[in-house]
Protein backbone atom coordinates (compact mmCIF):
# COMPACT_ATOMS: atom_id res chain seq x y z
CA UNK A 1 0.00 0.00 0.00
CA UNK A 2 2.76 2.08 0.97
CA UNK A 3 4.51 1.66 -2.56
CA UNK A 4 1.41 2.33 -4.29
CA UNK A 5 0.95 5.63 -2.29
CA UNK A 6 4.70 6.75 -3.22
CA UNK A 7 3.95 6.20 -6.63
CA UNK A 8 0.87 8.13 -7.00
CA UNK A 9 3.05 11.28 -5.48
CA UNK A 10 5.77 10.77 -7.64
CA UNK A 11 3.17 10.61 -10.93
CA UNK A 12 1.91 13.56 -9.16
CA UNK A 13 5.03 15.40 -8.51
CA UNK A 14 5.91 14.26 -11.71
CA UNK A 15 2.80 15.46 -13.74
CA UNK A 16 2.89 19.26 -11.72
CA UNK A 17 6.71 19.49 -12.92
CA UNK A 18 5.59 18.40 -16.24
CA UNK A 19 2.88 20.57 -16.55
CA UNK A 20 5.30 23.13 -14.96
CA UNK A 21 7.69 23.50 -17.61
CA UNK A 22 4.78 23.11 -20.20
CA UNK A 23 2.82 26.51 -18.91
CA UNK A 24 6.56 28.29 -18.78
CA UNK A 25 7.22 27.06 -22.79
CA UNK A 26 3.75 28.49 -23.38
CA UNK A 27 3.98 31.84 -21.73
CA UNK A 28 7.44 32.10 -22.61
CA UNK A 29 5.49 31.85 -26.77
CA UNK A 30 3.05 33.92 -25.65
CA UNK A 31 5.18 36.68 -24.24
CA UNK A 32 7.85 36.73 -27.63
CA UNK A 33 4.41 37.36 -29.63
CA UNK A 34 3.27 40.06 -27.53
CA UNK A 35 6.99 41.23 -27.64
CA UNK A 36 6.47 43.05 -31.26
CA UNK A 37 9.13 45.75 -32.46
CA UNK A 38 8.39 48.89 -33.92
CA UNK A 39 7.06 48.93 -37.88
CA UNK A 40 10.13 49.86 -40.20
CA UNK A 41 10.98 53.10 -40.65
CA UNK A 42 8.69 54.66 -44.09
CA UNK A 43 11.61 55.24 -47.14
CA UNK A 44 12.54 57.90 -48.93
CA UNK A 45 11.89 56.30 -52.31
CA UNK A 46 8.40 54.90 -51.41
CA UNK A 47 8.59 51.96 -54.29
CA UNK A 48 11.29 50.13 -52.45
CA UNK A 49 9.16 49.81 -49.24
CA UNK A 50 7.58 46.33 -48.45
CA UNK A 51 4.11 45.55 -46.61
CA UNK A 52 4.04 41.34 -46.98
CA UNK A 53 4.82 40.72 -43.53
CA UNK A 54 1.25 41.91 -43.08
CA UNK A 55 0.13 38.77 -44.60
CA UNK A 56 -0.47 37.01 -41.47
CA UNK A 57 -1.04 38.61 -38.67
CA UNK A 58 0.29 35.80 -36.77
CA UNK A 59 4.18 35.63 -37.77
CA UNK A 60 3.86 39.49 -38.22
CA UNK A 61 6.88 40.69 -36.19
CA UNK A 62 5.74 44.35 -35.87
CA UNK A 63 3.28 46.26 -34.07
CA UNK A 64 0.32 48.02 -35.90
CA UNK A 65 1.07 51.07 -37.72
CA UNK A 66 -0.57 53.87 -38.48
CA UNK A 67 -3.07 52.92 -41.23
CA UNK A 68 -2.40 49.50 -41.50
CA UNK A 69 -5.16 48.95 -43.66
CA UNK A 70 -4.18 50.59 -46.59
CA UNK A 71 -1.12 48.82 -46.61
CA UNK A 72 -2.26 45.01 -47.41
CA UNK A 73 -5.35 45.39 -49.42
CA UNK A 74 -5.45 41.70 -50.09
CA UNK A 75 -7.91 40.61 -53.53
CA UNK A 76 -7.97 36.50 -53.38
CA UNK A 77 -7.88 33.68 -51.00
CA UNK A 78 -4.39 32.98 -50.98
CA UNK A 79 -3.49 37.03 -49.99
CA UNK A 80 -1.19 36.63 -53.09
CA UNK A 81 -2.57 39.24 -54.98
CA UNK A 82 -2.44 42.67 -52.71
CA UNK A 83 -2.66 46.24 -53.27
CA UNK A 84 -0.94 48.97 -50.89
CA UNK A 85 -1.47 52.81 -50.97
CA UNK A 86 0.69 55.08 -49.10
CA UNK A 87 0.92 59.28 -49.82
CA UNK A 88 2.73 62.52 -48.25
CA UNK A 89 1.69 65.92 -47.01
CA UNK A 90 4.47 68.43 -46.85
CA UNK A 91 3.89 71.96 -46.09
CA UNK A 92 7.04 74.72 -45.37
CA UNK A 93 7.44 78.30 -45.17
CA UNK A 94 10.39 79.66 -47.00
CA UNK A 95 12.06 82.94 -46.89
CA UNK A 96 15.07 84.35 -48.41
CA UNK A 97 17.10 87.81 -47.66
CA UNK A 98 19.11 88.63 -50.96
CA UNK A 99 18.56 85.24 -52.79
CA UNK A 100 21.58 84.73 -54.99
CA UNK A 101 23.29 87.77 -53.63
CA UNK A 102 21.03 90.09 -54.84
CA UNK A 103 19.31 92.53 -52.61
CA UNK A 104 15.66 92.01 -51.65
CA UNK A 105 13.43 89.88 -49.54
CA UNK A 106 11.16 87.28 -50.14
CA UNK A 107 8.58 84.86 -48.19
CA UNK A 108 6.36 82.31 -49.68
CA UNK A 109 4.46 79.24 -48.51
CA UNK A 110 5.27 75.67 -50.80
CA UNK A 111 3.52 72.30 -50.23
CA UNK A 112 4.11 68.91 -51.95
CA UNK A 113 1.16 65.89 -51.95
CA UNK A 114 2.26 62.92 -53.20
CA UNK A 115 -0.31 59.90 -53.35
CA UNK A 116 1.30 55.90 -54.49
CA UNK A 117 0.03 52.90 -55.01
CA UNK A 118 1.62 49.52 -55.57
CA UNK A 119 -0.12 46.56 -57.02
CA UNK A 120 1.74 42.74 -56.39
CA UNK A 121 0.92 40.85 -58.45
CA UNK A 122 2.30 37.99 -57.76
CA UNK A 123 5.72 37.36 -55.88
CA UNK A 124 7.29 37.98 -59.60
CA UNK A 125 5.41 41.16 -60.68
CA UNK A 126 4.15 44.73 -59.58
CA UNK A 127 2.63 47.44 -60.72
CA UNK A 128 3.87 50.81 -59.61
CA UNK A 129 2.64 54.26 -59.39
CA UNK A 130 2.91 58.03 -58.13
CA UNK A 131 1.45 61.18 -58.73
CA UNK A 132 3.18 64.31 -57.50
CA UNK A 133 1.49 68.03 -57.07
CA UNK A 134 3.73 70.80 -55.85
CA UNK A 135 2.47 74.43 -55.20
CA UNK A 136 4.12 77.74 -54.39
CA UNK A 137 2.20 80.66 -52.86
CA UNK A 138 5.64 82.78 -54.85
CA UNK A 139 4.04 81.28 -58.91
CA UNK A 140 5.31 78.66 -60.85
CA UNK A 141 8.74 78.18 -60.10
CA UNK A 142 10.89 75.11 -62.04
CA UNK A 143 11.09 71.53 -59.61
CA UNK A 144 8.35 73.49 -57.37
CA UNK A 145 5.44 73.66 -58.99
CA UNK A 146 3.58 71.21 -61.13
CA UNK A 147 -0.71 71.02 -60.90
CA UNK A 148 -0.74 67.20 -60.97
CA UNK A 149 1.62 64.45 -62.63
CA UNK A 150 2.50 60.99 -63.05
CA UNK A 151 5.93 60.87 -61.02
CA UNK A 152 6.08 57.15 -61.59
CA UNK A 153 4.58 54.29 -63.58
CA UNK A 154 6.71 51.07 -63.68
CA UNK A 155 6.07 47.31 -64.05
CA UNK A 156 8.81 45.30 -62.29
CA UNK A 157 9.22 41.62 -63.34
CA UNK A 158 11.35 39.28 -60.79
CA UNK A 159 12.79 37.03 -62.83
CA UNK A 160 14.67 35.40 -59.35
CA UNK A 161 12.77 35.95 -56.11
CA UNK A 162 15.11 34.20 -53.03
CA UNK A 163 16.24 35.10 -49.97
CA UNK A 164 19.64 35.58 -51.12
CA UNK A 165 19.29 36.03 -55.11
CA UNK A 166 17.32 38.34 -56.64
CA UNK A 167 17.02 38.87 -60.63
CA UNK A 168 14.46 41.84 -61.69
CA UNK A 169 13.67 43.79 -64.31
CA UNK A 170 12.08 47.38 -64.41
CA UNK A 171 10.44 49.62 -67.29
CA UNK A 172 8.61 52.87 -67.48
CA UNK A 173 8.78 56.14 -65.46
CA UNK A 174 10.98 55.55 -61.91
CA UNK A 175 13.35 57.32 -59.70
CA UNK A 176 17.20 56.50 -59.64
CA UNK A 177 20.33 57.17 -57.77
CA UNK A 178 23.85 55.70 -58.10
CA UNK A 179 26.88 55.89 -55.49
CA UNK A 180 26.42 58.43 -52.54
CA UNK A 181 24.09 60.48 -55.07
CA UNK A 182 26.80 62.70 -56.61
CA UNK A 183 25.97 62.32 -60.01
CA UNK A 184 22.14 61.02 -60.21
CA UNK A 185 19.71 61.71 -57.08
CA UNK A 186 16.06 61.51 -56.36
CA UNK A 187 16.25 65.08 -55.25
CA UNK A 188 14.01 65.26 -52.25
CA UNK A 189 14.45 68.90 -51.25
CA UNK A 190 12.43 70.64 -53.94
CA UNK A 191 8.68 69.94 -53.96
CA UNK A 192 9.04 67.88 -57.34
CA UNK A 193 11.18 64.84 -57.11
CA UNK A 194 13.10 63.58 -60.10
CA UNK A 195 12.33 60.84 -62.38
CA UNK A 196 13.39 58.91 -65.38
CA UNK A 197 11.89 57.05 -68.12
CA UNK A 198 13.97 54.44 -67.70
CA UNK A 199 14.85 50.45 -68.62
CA UNK A 200 16.77 49.05 -65.74
CA UNK A 201 18.11 45.76 -64.55
CA UNK A 202 19.10 44.50 -60.96
CA UNK A 203 20.37 41.40 -60.09
CA UNK A 204 21.72 40.74 -56.62
CA UNK A 205 23.17 37.82 -55.07
CA UNK A 206 24.35 37.45 -51.11
CA UNK A 207 26.17 40.95 -50.65
CA UNK A 208 27.15 41.91 -54.58
CA UNK A 209 24.62 43.72 -56.55
CA UNK A 210 24.69 44.98 -60.55
CA UNK A 211 22.61 47.34 -62.11
CA UNK A 212 22.07 48.32 -65.77
CA UNK A 213 20.24 50.70 -67.27
CA UNK A 214 19.13 52.99 -70.20
CA UNK A 215 16.87 56.16 -70.02
CA UNK A 216 15.83 59.98 -70.11
CA UNK A 217 15.69 62.65 -67.26
CA UNK A 218 11.48 63.69 -67.37
CA UNK A 219 11.27 67.39 -68.06
CA UNK A 220 8.76 69.15 -65.61
CA UNK A 221 6.10 71.15 -66.99
CA UNK A 222 3.34 73.05 -64.57
CA UNK A 223 0.36 72.26 -65.92
CA UNK A 224 -2.06 68.67 -65.24
CA UNK A 225 -0.26 65.30 -66.45
CA UNK A 226 2.09 67.63 -69.10
CA UNK A 227 5.49 65.68 -68.54
CA UNK A 228 5.34 63.34 -71.59
CA UNK A 229 6.99 60.13 -71.76
CA UNK A 230 10.25 60.87 -74.38
CA UNK A 231 11.99 57.85 -73.92
CA UNK A 232 11.54 56.57 -77.80
CA UNK A 233 11.40 60.46 -79.21
CA UNK A 234 14.62 61.62 -81.07
CA UNK A 235 13.86 64.54 -80.85
CA UNK A 236 13.41 65.27 -77.02
CA UNK A 237 15.91 67.29 -75.61
CA UNK A 238 15.84 65.86 -72.52
CA UNK A 239 19.44 64.35 -70.82
CA UNK A 240 19.84 61.04 -72.25
CA UNK A 241 21.65 58.20 -69.43
CA UNK A 242 23.03 55.19 -69.60
CA UNK A 243 25.25 53.31 -67.74
CA UNK A 244 26.03 50.24 -65.16
CA UNK A 245 27.23 49.67 -61.20
CA UNK A 246 27.85 47.63 -58.84
CA UNK A 247 28.43 47.06 -55.13
CA UNK A 248 30.40 44.91 -53.40
CA UNK A 249 32.26 43.88 -50.70
CA UNK A 250 36.20 42.60 -50.63
CA UNK A 251 37.33 39.48 -47.90
CA UNK A 252 39.54 41.49 -45.78
CA UNK A 253 39.02 44.35 -46.05
CA UNK A 254 36.79 46.65 -43.99
CA UNK A 255 33.85 48.44 -46.20
CA UNK A 256 31.61 48.47 -48.68
CA UNK A 257 32.66 49.24 -52.62
CA UNK A 258 30.79 50.89 -55.26
CA UNK A 259 32.25 50.84 -59.01
CA UNK A 260 29.81 52.64 -61.70
CA UNK A 261 29.92 53.52 -64.89
CA UNK A 262 27.91 56.39 -66.35
CA UNK A 263 27.21 57.65 -69.81
CA UNK A 264 25.31 61.16 -70.65
CA UNK A 265 24.18 62.94 -73.50
CA UNK A 266 22.33 66.42 -74.01
CA UNK A 267 21.77 68.18 -76.75
CA UNK A 268 22.22 71.96 -74.90
CA UNK A 269 25.04 72.61 -72.63
CA UNK A 270 27.46 75.09 -71.65
CA UNK A 271 30.57 75.12 -69.30
CA UNK A 272 33.14 78.17 -69.10
CA UNK A 273 32.94 79.54 -72.33
CA UNK A 274 32.16 76.36 -74.41
CA UNK A 275 28.80 75.52 -75.47
CA UNK A 276 26.61 72.58 -77.47
CA UNK A 277 25.75 69.62 -77.97
CA UNK A 278 27.42 67.41 -75.18
CA UNK A 279 28.36 63.34 -74.68
CA UNK A 280 30.13 62.83 -71.39
CA UNK A 281 31.14 59.36 -69.88
CA UNK A 282 32.25 58.99 -66.32
CA UNK A 283 33.51 56.26 -63.62
CA UNK A 284 33.47 56.03 -60.11
CA UNK A 285 34.70 54.27 -57.42
CA UNK A 286 33.22 54.92 -53.99
CA UNK A 287 34.42 53.10 -50.37
CA UNK A 288 32.23 53.52 -47.28
CA UNK A 289 31.78 51.58 -44.16
CA UNK A 290 32.75 51.97 -40.24
CA UNK A 291 36.01 51.66 -38.16
CA UNK A 292 35.01 50.22 -34.73
CA UNK A 293 31.67 52.33 -33.14
CA UNK A 294 32.96 55.49 -34.06
CA UNK A 295 34.33 56.42 -36.99
CA UNK A 296 32.48 56.47 -40.33
CA UNK A 297 33.50 57.15 -43.56
CA UNK A 298 32.60 57.57 -47.43
CA UNK A 299 34.83 58.55 -50.06
CA UNK A 300 34.20 58.96 -53.82
CA UNK A 301 36.69 59.54 -56.76
CA UNK A 302 35.15 60.23 -60.16
CA UNK A 303 36.58 60.94 -63.77
CA UNK A 304 34.65 62.13 -66.77
CA UNK A 305 35.87 62.28 -70.72
CA UNK A 306 34.15 62.73 -73.76
CA UNK A 307 33.53 66.37 -75.55
CA UNK A 308 31.36 69.12 -75.94
CA UNK A 309 30.73 70.58 -79.07
CA UNK A 310 34.48 70.49 -80.44
CA UNK A 311 36.46 70.41 -77.47
CA UNK A 312 37.96 67.10 -75.34
CA UNK A 313 36.36 66.90 -71.42
CA UNK A 314 38.75 65.69 -69.26
CA UNK A 315 37.09 66.64 -65.71
CA UNK A 316 37.29 65.10 -61.88
CA UNK A 317 35.59 65.10 -58.54
CA UNK A 318 37.01 64.07 -54.98
CA UNK A 319 35.21 63.86 -51.96
CA UNK A 320 36.25 62.11 -48.48
CA UNK A 321 33.76 62.58 -45.89
CA UNK A 322 34.91 62.09 -41.96
CA UNK A 323 32.73 61.47 -38.97
CA UNK A 324 33.84 60.68 -35.51
CA UNK A 325 30.96 59.65 -32.96
CA UNK A 326 31.70 60.84 -29.10
CA UNK A 327 29.28 58.03 -27.86
CA UNK A 328 30.03 57.51 -24.07
CA UNK A 329 29.67 61.40 -24.38
CA UNK A 330 26.09 63.71 -23.35
CA UNK A 331 24.08 64.11 -26.17
CA UNK A 332 26.36 61.58 -28.05
CA UNK A 333 28.23 64.83 -30.15
CA UNK A 334 29.63 63.52 -33.76
CA UNK A 335 32.53 65.47 -35.10
CA UNK A 336 32.59 65.55 -38.94
CA UNK A 337 34.75 66.63 -41.73
CA UNK A 338 34.24 66.70 -45.33
CA UNK A 339 36.54 67.61 -48.47
CA UNK A 340 35.14 68.24 -52.23
CA UNK A 341 37.16 68.93 -54.69
CA UNK A 342 35.79 69.36 -58.33
CA UNK A 343 37.97 70.02 -61.76
CA UNK A 344 37.36 73.55 -63.28
CA UNK A 345 38.51 74.91 -67.02
CA UNK A 346 41.64 75.46 -67.19
CA UNK A 347 42.49 78.04 -69.98
CA UNK A 348 39.84 79.51 -72.51
CA UNK A 349 39.36 79.05 -75.99
CA UNK A 350 41.94 75.91 -76.09
CA UNK A 351 39.60 72.73 -77.41
CA UNK A 352 39.92 71.36 -73.72
CA UNK A 353 37.13 71.47 -71.37
CA UNK A 354 38.14 70.38 -67.58
CA UNK A 355 35.27 71.66 -65.97
CA UNK A 356 33.28 68.83 -63.86
CA UNK A 357 29.75 68.16 -64.94
CA UNK A 358 27.23 66.55 -61.88
CA UNK A 359 24.94 65.84 -63.47
CA UNK A 360 21.66 65.10 -61.75
CA UNK A 361 23.53 65.81 -58.19
CA UNK A 362 22.01 66.16 -54.56
CA UNK A 363 22.92 69.89 -54.00
CA UNK A 364 22.55 69.73 -50.36
CA UNK A 365 25.79 67.33 -50.34
CA UNK A 366 27.87 70.45 -51.14
CA UNK A 367 26.03 72.27 -47.26
CA UNK A 368 22.58 72.92 -46.80
CA UNK A 369 22.86 76.20 -48.41
CA UNK A 370 22.16 74.48 -51.57
CA UNK A 371 23.62 77.64 -53.50
CA UNK A 372 26.89 75.65 -55.43
CA UNK A 373 27.03 72.83 -57.42
CA UNK A 374 29.97 71.34 -57.73
CA UNK A 375 31.54 72.68 -61.17
CA UNK A 376 34.63 74.23 -60.58
CA UNK A 377 34.35 74.12 -56.27
CA UNK A 378 36.52 73.16 -53.70
CA UNK A 379 34.98 73.26 -50.29
CA UNK A 380 35.64 72.65 -46.44
CA UNK A 381 32.83 71.15 -44.27
CA UNK A 382 33.90 71.18 -40.75
CA UNK A 383 30.37 70.24 -38.55
CA UNK A 384 29.26 68.33 -35.44
CA UNK A 385 25.41 67.14 -34.95
CA UNK A 386 23.92 66.42 -31.52
CA UNK A 387 21.48 64.48 -29.82
CA UNK A 388 19.79 66.26 -27.01
CA UNK A 389 17.40 63.67 -26.57
CA UNK A 390 15.99 61.06 -28.59
CA UNK A 391 14.05 61.86 -31.77
CA UNK A 392 15.73 65.28 -32.16
CA UNK A 393 18.90 65.77 -33.96
CA UNK A 394 20.86 69.27 -34.42
CA UNK A 395 23.41 69.48 -37.48
CA UNK A 396 25.84 72.56 -37.38
CA UNK A 397 28.14 73.22 -40.30
CA UNK A 398 30.24 75.67 -41.44
CA UNK A 399 31.20 75.34 -45.33
CA UNK A 400 34.31 77.03 -46.98
CA UNK A 401 34.01 77.47 -50.58
CA UNK A 402 36.55 78.48 -53.26
CA UNK A 403 36.70 78.22 -57.38
CA UNK A 404 39.40 75.50 -58.12
CA UNK A 405 40.65 77.19 -60.98
CA UNK A 406 40.39 81.05 -61.30
CA UNK A 407 40.06 80.68 -64.71
CA UNK A 408 35.97 79.15 -64.39
CA UNK A 409 33.02 81.06 -63.19
CA UNK A 410 30.86 79.79 -60.60
CA UNK A 411 27.35 77.15 -60.96
CA UNK A 412 24.31 76.94 -59.12
CA UNK A 413 22.45 73.73 -58.88
CA UNK A 414 21.76 71.67 -61.47
CA UNK A 415 24.51 72.65 -63.47
CA UNK A 416 24.28 76.24 -64.79
CA UNK A 417 27.18 79.01 -65.23
CA UNK A 418 25.53 82.12 -62.40
CA UNK A 419 28.92 83.98 -62.75
CA UNK A 420 31.88 84.32 -65.41
CA UNK A 421 35.56 84.13 -64.25
CA UNK A 422 35.89 87.47 -66.15
CA UNK A 423 39.46 87.34 -65.36
CA UNK A 424 39.16 87.25 -62.00
CA UNK A 425 41.99 85.53 -59.77
CA UNK A 426 40.14 85.77 -56.53
CA UNK A 427 38.99 82.29 -56.26
CA UNK A 428 37.63 82.54 -52.27
CA UNK A 429 33.24 82.16 -52.77
CA UNK A 430 32.34 82.43 -49.13
CA UNK A 431 31.49 80.91 -45.93
CA UNK A 432 28.10 79.28 -44.82
CA UNK A 433 27.02 78.79 -41.65
CA UNK A 434 24.41 75.60 -41.96
CA UNK A 435 21.71 74.71 -39.28
CA UNK A 436 19.60 71.98 -39.36
CA UNK A 437 16.99 70.55 -36.72
CA UNK A 438 15.33 67.64 -37.59
CA UNK A 439 12.60 66.15 -34.87
CA UNK A 440 10.89 62.91 -35.54
CA UNK A 441 7.70 62.38 -34.05
CA UNK A 442 7.25 59.26 -34.68
CA UNK A 443 7.90 57.83 -38.03
CA UNK A 444 4.89 59.43 -40.15
CA UNK A 445 5.57 63.23 -38.62
CA UNK A 446 8.61 65.39 -39.17
CA UNK A 447 9.42 68.22 -38.22
CA UNK A 448 12.59 69.96 -39.36
CA UNK A 449 13.86 73.42 -39.98
CA UNK A 450 16.89 74.47 -42.40
CA UNK A 451 18.38 77.95 -42.30
CA UNK A 452 22.07 79.12 -43.88
CA UNK A 453 23.65 82.62 -43.68
CA UNK A 454 26.00 82.90 -46.41
CA UNK A 455 29.15 85.25 -45.90
CA UNK A 456 30.12 86.80 -49.54
CA UNK A 457 33.87 86.41 -50.54
CA UNK A 458 36.09 88.47 -52.68
CA UNK A 459 35.36 86.62 -55.92
CA UNK A 460 31.68 87.03 -55.31
CA UNK A 461 32.26 90.89 -54.43
CA UNK A 462 34.51 91.67 -57.32
CA UNK A 463 32.09 89.82 -59.72
CA UNK A 464 28.67 91.42 -59.06
CA UNK A 465 26.09 92.14 -56.33
CA UNK A 466 27.59 90.40 -53.34
CA UNK A 467 24.87 91.18 -50.72
CA UNK A 468 24.75 88.59 -47.30
CA UNK A 469 22.46 85.84 -47.84
CA UNK A 470 19.63 83.99 -45.29
CA UNK A 471 17.53 81.23 -45.46
CA UNK A 472 14.98 79.55 -43.21
CA UNK A 473 12.83 76.60 -43.94
CA UNK A 474 10.89 75.28 -41.02
CA UNK A 475 8.99 72.40 -42.44
CA UNK A 476 6.28 69.80 -41.48
CA UNK A 477 5.87 66.46 -43.28
CA UNK A 478 3.20 63.72 -42.77
CA UNK A 479 3.92 60.22 -44.44
CA UNK A 480 1.42 57.08 -44.40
Amino acid sequence: MCGLRQKIIAIRSISIIILFFLSTILYSQESKQTEKQDPPTLKIPRAEENYSYLKDSITNPYKKGFLDELKYISFNSKKSIYLTLGGQYRARLESYTNRNYEKGDQTFYSQRLNLNANLNLSKYARVFGELYHGYTSDGEQITESDKLDIHQIFVEVRAISTDNQNLSFRFGRQELSLGSSRLIDSREGPNIRRSFDLAKVKYKINSTSLVVFYGKEVSIGFDAFDNEFNLFNSDATDPEIWGLGTQFPIKSLNGTNQLYYLGFKSKVAGFSDVFGEEKRHSIGLRRFGTIGKRLSYNTEIVYQFGDLDDNTISAFNIETDWNYKLINTKWKPTIGMKLDLSSGDKEAADGKLQSFNPLFVRPSLYSLASLNTPVNLTSFHPSITIYPFNKLSIFIEYALFYRTSENDGLYTPPRFQLRTADGISEKHIGDVVGLQIQYNMNRNITFDLKSNYFIPGDFIKRSGSSETYFYIAPTMSLKF
